[in-house]
């Protein structure tokens, strides 16, 4: 059987026998998938560090089954830069972690490995740090996997005068609702809603306060999962 070859994403490992491993890969074209490497924990192997966890390769697989076989391999870009930054480092395994947690196999979703290559990069230049990445990379994973959030209007009601109400988050439907719709006091900043906003592409950069956006987002992601990512622990330190 022919080895065809594709960019991906190395996600995750685990070994498998004495010398080979399993690696989960977000490749461009078939989304994310199992794939064996034979042998790649011998001692006299090449392979094993192109394979590192958040390297971007070129890769051959055969086979079309559950686990696929890797044949060949060739790095494409290593992000050496953000892994040798520890905040940075843990931004992207937070990146990674949530992707392989809210993808399933097979599932063929292009845009998020477009996304994910684009902050990663981001993230590896060397003179760059800004936190509202991440941002970005939440908003808009969730808005290519279906779970978009509506902060445009009421998910209730669908008002959108921010002049005369308050408006509070609502996290089993996705978005914002607004005081008449809710019992809940807890009401959201104005600069919270612009900075939704921003990280949308509908307004341009300004004076914008992102903690309460990355609070909701967090959660979000933690009720999306029915648990609260494991990394977030180390982003925290």
């Amino acid at each position: 059987m022919n080895s065809k070859n594709y960019d991906a994403l190395v996600l995750k490992s685990i070994n498998l026998k004495d010398s080979d491993k399993i690696y989960t890969l977000l490749v461009r074209g078939l989304g994310k998938i199992s794939a064996k490497a034979k042998g790649v924990r011998k001692i006299n192997s090449k392979r094993l560090s192109t394979l590192d966890t958040l390297n971007f390769i070129r890769v051959g697989l055969v086979g079309e089954s559950e686990i696929r076989v890797i044949t060949e391999v060739k790095m494409t870009y290593s992000f050496s830069n953000l892994k040798t930054n520890l905040d940075k480092l843990k931004t992207a395994y937070y990146f990674i972690e949530i992707v392989n947690k809210l993808i399933q196999e097979s599932d063929e979703y292009d845009g998020v490995f477009e996304l994910l290559i684009k902050c990663l990069k981001r993230l590896d230049e060397k003179t760059f740090y800004d936190s509202r990445v991440e941002n970005y990379f939440e908003i808009n994973l969730l808005k290519i996997l279906g779970y978009s959030i509506e902060v445009g209007s009421c998910v209730a009601c669908f008002n959108s005068d921010f002049t005369t109400r308050d408006f509070s988050f609502d996290f089993d439907q996705g978005g914002i609702i607004c005081s008449h719709c809710s019992n809940s006091l807890n009401y959201l900043h104005t600069a919270t809603l612009n900075s939704f906003n921003y990280l949308d592409g509908k307004l341009p950069d300004q004076n914008l306060e992102f903690e309460e956006v990355d609070q909701i987002l967090k959660f979000y992601i933690g009720s999306l999962l029915n648990e609260a990512p494991k990394s977030l622990k180390y982003l925290k330190l």
